[in-house]
């Protein structure tokens, strides 16, 4: 059933964003890595990233800003994904890196990657 961001109860929907992403982020990015690596099919990677969407709208948060860098980068990573071919993520060296960076920072792996800036769908 499909839920309106006005019917939310949740009085502090940054704090609620904030833990989702937090506790969601580091498994999406392990699924990234794990594309990179040639672990996982593009299949696969697709179903993750559409997995992180749909638990996020069940929230029922509006768009908007991120809260912070981290989250930022979560959401540019998605984002990337979501708007490029097989192709362009395997064959691309400038997209796999851009891939890489974000997936290692999620899981602790690597700086901030200063270029990544998303913003909430």
């Amino acid at each position: 059933m499909l839920k309106l961001v006005a019917d939310n109860p949740e009085t502090n929907n940054d704090e609620l964003a904030g833990e989702h992403v937090r506790q969601h982020a580091p498994a999406f990015a392990a699924d990234v890595i794990r594309y990179i690596l040639h672990q996982a099919s593009y299949d696969n990677l697709v179903n993750s990233s559409q997995n992180q969407f749909m638990d996020w709208w069940q929230l029922s948060i509006s768009g908007g800003p991120s809260e912070d860098d981290y989250e930022s980068v979560y959401w540019y990573l998605l984002y990337l994904i979501e708007s490029r071919r097989e192709d362009e993520l395997r064959g691309n060296r400038f997209v796999n890196q851009r891939l890489k960076e974000c997936a290692c920072y999620l899981i602790n792996k690597e700086k901030l990657p200063r270029f990544a800036r998303g913003i909430r769908p």
